[in-house]
């Protein structure tokens, strides 16, 4: 069994697509090294401060991307067609990862360097690009998506792998009481089940980033509709006092009772 149906890789096709691919892929390759992370029995530090670095980063290019639509509009007086909204939930829902894994794991010394080292040399890095030419700036985003699902996928796998280091640590945990908020999970819900949201959710990131480097900057955003579609599921949940069901974490389907 794999996680190939949510494991989508986008394949470069133009020059700027190669470009954003090549430093995204290099920088996870570098990122692997600097915090020890590997595909199997990964050991448990390793993974706390990849995720707290990886989310921190990680809520960066909408809230950037958001800026500057706003003040392309203020300055043209002209409409942005969605956009803004879908880059600002991106951001506020990776600052909401890094805040469920801040409750789960501190952040050491290094961790916090790592932390201000990215903000402050990739933050100009894009926002640069994004002047220039903001599809780049999306495809980018899309692959560093790309890695985020599949580290999402191999810690969940390693989790519920008995004998690694993940299971031994993280398998008997339970979810945080903002986790199980945030998603509106069950009282009894796990560590494991925040963890599958978060891959989830950096799934959807994946596809609405690769969509938006495809678009021209005054096209109608089409995922206006999904975001009322996730309004009235959640309201829905609330107003029957009802939990969501995460599924299974390879195919995120509903779970079938036994």
């Amino acid at each position: 069994e794999s996680f190939a149906g949510n494991l989508y890789q986008h394949r470069p096709k133009s020059m700027t697509d190669k470009i954003m691919h090549r430093i995204m892929w290099s920088l996870y390759r570098s990122f692997n090294w600097v915090t020890g992370f590997k595909p199997v029995n990964t050991p448990v530090r390793a993974v706390e401060w990849r995720l707290i670095v990886l989310e921190s980063f990680a809520g960066v290019p909408g809230f950037m991307a958001a800026m500057f639509r706003h003040f392309r509009c203020l300055r043209t007086l002209q409409r942005d067609h969605g956009w803004i909204h879908t880059l600002l939930e991106e951001a506020e829902n990776e600052r909401m990862h890094l805040l469920i894994c801040m409750k789960m794991f501190k952040a050491g010394f290094m961790t916090r360097c790592l932390v201000m080292g990215a903000q402050v040399f990739m933050t100009p890095f894009l926002a640069a690009i994004y002047v220039v030419n903001p599809g780049a700036v999306h495809r980018f985003v899309g692959y560093l998506e790309e890695t985020a699902c599949l580290t999402y996928a191999n810690i969940i796998h390693q989790v519920e792998t008995k004998g690694t280091p993940l299971n031994e640590a993280w398998s008997h945990l339970r979810a945080p009481g903002l986790a199980k908020a945030y998603w509106k999970l069950s009282e009894d819900a796990m560590w494991i089940d925040a963890l599958k949201c978060m891959f989830a959710d950096e799934s959807n990131h994946r596809d609405v980033n690769h969509t938006f480097a495809t678009m021209n900057s005054d096209d109608p955003n089409p995922f206006v509709s999904k975001h009322r579609k996730d309004a009235a599921v959640a309201w829905r949940l609330d107003a029957q006092g009802l939990s969501a069901d995460v599924g299974c974490h390879k195919t995120l389907e509903v779970k079938t009772k036994e």
